[in-house]
């Protein structure tokens, strides 16, 4: 390998780029020099001559913050060599998925000790960011599943908003797939899989696919069942005082879901829900602020980005968060703080319809667990 070739590895390596890799039918692979190029150029790394590949690695090895933040890749307990950007004993902060915080330090060889649980993690070190991807060393396996060596287990597939019954507002909800758990149980199987079910832009009703979620940490609220926390005879009387049976009902008849339509009804359902709730001493608040308190920096962004996109479409017609004023584009920011104080009652809104689902969906995997 030449000197050239050797830089634009090493440059590679910075950018998180793999270029050694193993195929499918296990024969090792190599990235050519062309292609690591032209996806370095990509990522505005330059490398076409000595002096381009000279000004790329400085920037990525000297933190001047114009370059990529590069996606590093490990599996659990692996150590990872951050040797050639960053001096040994460097301080560092591990930020997981949830907001939680680890400080620590790079080694006296410049290597990161390793991670004990597999997820995604930021890594802050001086004013440079990582992404981190740590794998668990294996993915789980049916012997480990069913308990013997060669287990014999089936299970159903479900979209979770197609499973419907009486009541459910025109949407496949929690309730629906915790029968199903059970019928499916009944039947000997042994797993359910599921259609993703990840956060939308609740103020955006026309927006419901699953693969372009506003969060994969939080739940789409349009598939909660009030009624299986709350009890069912207090979504009845809501639905009755709010004015929505007969739109509830409407929706529950037709044969494909009118998503702008159930969406809207469900969201005032819910509403309606949490205004009784927080003027009701209701038994279970001590419940949702346990859950609000244990959800923690995560959630609380989660559910005032909810309340700042609303805001945005109402007063602006933006639906795209791009659009919005910087300021409120940075969670941690001075304006993103004050916009929580003032529409406090909002974002709790948008934790309680959290509460519901987070709960729901828990019900049924203890139900799956006991079945």
């Amino acid at each position: 390998m030449n000197s050239h070739d050797a830089h634009l590895e090493r440059l590679a390596a910075a950018a998180g780029i793999a270029v050694d890799w193993v195929d499918a039918d296990g024969r090792p692979q190599r990235v050519a020099s062309d292609v690591l190029r032209r996806v370095l150029a990509a990522l505005e790394l330059p490398a076409d001559s000595p002096e381009q590949l000279r000004d790329s690695l400085a920037r990525l090895e000297h933190g001047d913050g114009d370059g990529p933040s590069p996606l590093l890749t490990l599996d659990c307990r692996q150590r990872l060599d951050l040797s050639t950007r960053f001096a040994p004993g460097s301080p560092c902060e591990l930020i997981h998925e949830d907001g939680e915080t680890d400080a620590g330090r790079l080694d006296d060889q410049g290597w990161l000790p390793g991670i004990e649980r597999p997820g995604y993690y930021q890594l802050q070190i001086g004013h440079e960011r990582l992404g981190l991807a740590v794998a668990p060393p294996r993915c789980i396996g049916l012997d480990q599943l069913g308990g013997q060596p060669r287990p014999r287990l089936w299970g159903l597939t479900a979209q979770v908003y197609a499973l419907r019954r009486p009541g459910d507002g025109g949407i496949g909800d929690t309730q629906a797939l915790e029968n199903l758990v059970h019928s499916a149980a009944r039947k000997g199987a042994a797993a359910l899989a599921i259609s993703p079910l990840h956060a939308m832009f609740s103020a955006d009703t026309y927006r419901f696919s699953p693969y372009s979620p506003s969060s994969r940490l939080f739940y789409n609220v349009l598939h909660s069942a009030p009624g299986s926390i709350l009890g069912e005879r207090e979504v009845r009387s809501t639905l009755e005082s709010s004015g929505l049976t007969g739109a509830w009902q409407r929706l529950e008849q037709l044969e494909l879901i009118d998503w702008p339509a159930a969406a809207e009804v469900k969201l005032r359902l819910l509403r309606a829900l949490y205004q009784e709730f927080r003027h009701g001493a209701n038994p279970l608040e001590a419940d949702f602020a346990s859950f609000r308190e244990a959800g923690g920096e995560a959630l609380e962004n989660h559910c005032r980005f909810e309340a700042l996109h609303a805001y945005h479409v109402r007063h602006n017609g933006l639906y795209d968060w791009r659009q919005w004023d910087a300021a409120l584009r940075s969670p941690g920011s001075a304006a993103v703080a004050g916009f929580a104080r003032e529409y406090a009652d909002e974002i709790g809104f948008h934790a309680f319809a959290q509460w519901l689902i987070a709960r729901g969906l828990e019900r049924i995997q203890s139900a799956a667990r006991s079945a």
